[in-house]
């Protein structure tokens, strides 16, 4: 049987999720629906240990528009790609699956089409806790400075951007440098970003993984990234 055309992927990495993963898929199909865009959700448990893979895989096979790909290694960047190199679809949609709401995505495809070709994504402006919006600061002033990566929100999500960009692009972060390859390489690759404004999220489960010494890391790696992107021939 030949597979139904797809024209969004939404990429969904998820990690020890299992007690509510199933909740939180359910509510992309409502507003994926309402674009009228044929579309698959591209599921990516992320080295978990709680049985996320085993929560998910019943999704996939009772819903065609459900594809289970997991990443055994771990990571954030890693789960991404690999979900973005299994996706089908000409638009390419990742986020975070503990954050985001579904509600958002007609709005940010509504952009990513009247914008197009760009970088569609979420800037958040408030996450409720003052230590967390002093270091999301500090990095995107990092990213501007080093990188001229000029956005408010380096490393929000959802992110929409063409296969064609994903292709040229030749992203390698495995971990969290992830977001801010993608952005610096679009903007050397001329594709510009575009910003859909969200007051505040709410977390659906578990604990964020962002603490000190992983916000360490992503200053530390961002000078390393410049590093590289001065040798990144381009496509």
């Amino acid at each position: 049987m030949t597979a139904a055309p797809v024209a969004l992927s939404v990429v969904l990495p998820c990690r020890n999720q299992a007690d509510h993963i199933a909740g939180v898929i359910d509510r992309y199909f409502a507003p994926l629906d309402a674009t009228g865009y044929p579309y698959e959700l591209v599921i990516v448990p992320n080295a978990s240990t709680d049985g996320t893979a085993a929560a998910v895989a019943p999704l996939a096979a009772r819903n065609p528009r459900v594809r289970v790909v997991e990443n055994p290694l771990g990571g954030w960047g890693l789960s991404v790609l690999t979900g973005l190199r299994a996706a089908r679809g000409e638009i390419l949609c990742y986020t975070n699956s503990a954050r985001t709401d579904p509600e958002h995505l007609p709005a940010l495809l509504a952009l990513y089409l009247r914008e197009q070709p760009c970088i569609a994504k979420v800037r958040r402006t408030r996450r409720g806790a003052p230590l967390r919006e002093m270091g999301s600061w500090l990095y995107n002033l990092e990213a501007r400075a080093l990188l001229g990566v000029r956005v408010g929100d380096v490393n929000g999500t959802p992110k929409m951007l063409p296969r064609a960009l994903f292709e040229r692009a030749g992203l390698q972060s495995h971990g969290d440098l992830l977001d801010l390859e993608l952005m610096a390489k679009a903007r050397r690759l001329n594709v510009r970003s575009v910003e859909l404004v969200v007051s505040r999220f709410r977390r659906h489960g578990g604990r964020s993984s962002t603490n000190l010494a992983s916000a360490w890391r992503m200053y530390a790696g961002a000078w390393g990234l410049r590093g590289a992107l001065r040798e990144w021939p381009g496509p």
